[in-house]
């Protein structure tokens, strides 16, 4: 989709209709806003990488989820933005000169949006189950399940991203539904669940926290209220998806199917820097809302220290070593 659109945008650089980015006129803007967010972005989504993989707060099957989803934003930091960047300052690569390069930027952008929309449809069943099966969870949902699911969303989003036949004008209603539309749904009916089950357990957890029954049933209660927390933070990265991405597929379905339909360039910009700007997002979000991510930041940044002063102290003890050997042959 992002191909076809771009294309056709670039064909209607004179017309009335839509002008290419390139033309927007304050570049300088732009740099700044995505030199912060490529920073953001990158390192955001590093540290929540070491964190779920080396913080044993964090070590769950849902951690699965949301490194994938950290490594979409972070090739959107490293590829898609600086490309995005180039094309505006210098107005390559494009169609004409680096046709290679300009499909293959296209086609990851793609694929890096339909990966984290995925990636958020199964975070979103992942807590469905969790709130709506406490009990079955660790049985329902298993390792070889999580990445079975992993290596289901990659393949679907570069599916999606390679299927482009040229011309064919039902291209954009497509992807707009296999990468947008249609996982939004789910994730609608996911949460809509989790909710309606959140009400009907409420009377239950106060009545457990009101009198003395079983420490089980205490338990039982506390891990559903850690699920519901989470399932709250993880709806406030989706939402925040939905916000910065569903401009941009709803400009894109006018622009294809609207006849009459006239769109700014400066509406395009700023739609390509919402979405992006969406990448630096998820780790700030996270650690605003969720202790435990803000106790495995932590963690990740003293285990770096730490390595840090005894990479330090060995090398001083080699340089220490090295020297005295010199010395011994030199008497």
């Amino acid at each position: 989709m992002a191909t076809n659109f771009n294309h056709k945008m670039n064909e209607s650089r004179n017309s009335s209709t839509l002008q290419d980015p390139n033309s927007q006129a304050n570049p300088s803007f732009i740099t700044v806003f995505l030199v912060i967010t490529i920073i953001l972005a990158v390192f955001g989504n590093t540290l929540v990488c070491l964190a779920c993989v080396f913080s044993k707060r964090l070590q769950s099957f849902t951690s699965g989820f949301i490194i994938s989803l950290a490594v979409t934003d972070i090739l959107v930091g490293l590829i898609s933005m600086p490309i995005y960047l180039s094309v505006n300052l210098f107005g390559k690569p494009n169609m004409k000169d680096s046709p290679g390069i300009y499909k293959a930027w296209l086609c990851i952008d793609i694929v890096c949006g339909t990966a984290s929309i995925m990636n958020l449809v199964f975070i979103s069943l992942d807590r469905l189950l969790a709130v709506t099966y406490p009990l079955r969870y660790q049985t329902i949902v298993r390792q070889n399940r999580i990445a079975i699911a992993i290596a289901f969303i990659w393949v679907y989003s570069v599916t999606i991203a390679s299927i482009n036949p040229l011309g064919w004008r039902g291209y954009p209603l497509l992807v707009s539904l296999a990468s947008f539309f249609v996982p939004l749904l789910i994730m609608v009916i996911a949460y809509s669940r989790i909710f309606l089950v959140a009400l009907t357990h409420a009377r239950s957890i106060r009545r457990i926290q009101a009198t003395d029954q079983l420490a089980c049933n205490r338990r039982e209660a506390l891990n559903f209220q850690r699920n519901i927390k989470a399932a709250r933070t993880l709806s406030i990265v989706i939402g925040a998806f939905v916000v910065c991405w569903c401009p941009f597929f709803v400009v894109t379905l006018l622009f294809f199917y609207g006849k009459k339909f006239k769109i700014h360039p400066d509406v395009f910009a700023t739609n390509k820097w919402l979405h992006y700007g969406n990448s630096a997002l998820n780790p700030i979000i996270y650690s605003c809302l969720n202790k435990n991510f803000r106790a495995a930041f932590k963690d990740v940044f003293r285990m770096m220290v730490k390595r840090r002063i005894t990479a330090d102290e060995n090398s001083t003890v080699i340089h220490s070593r090295a020297f005295s050997m010199t010395e011994t042959n030199h008497r």
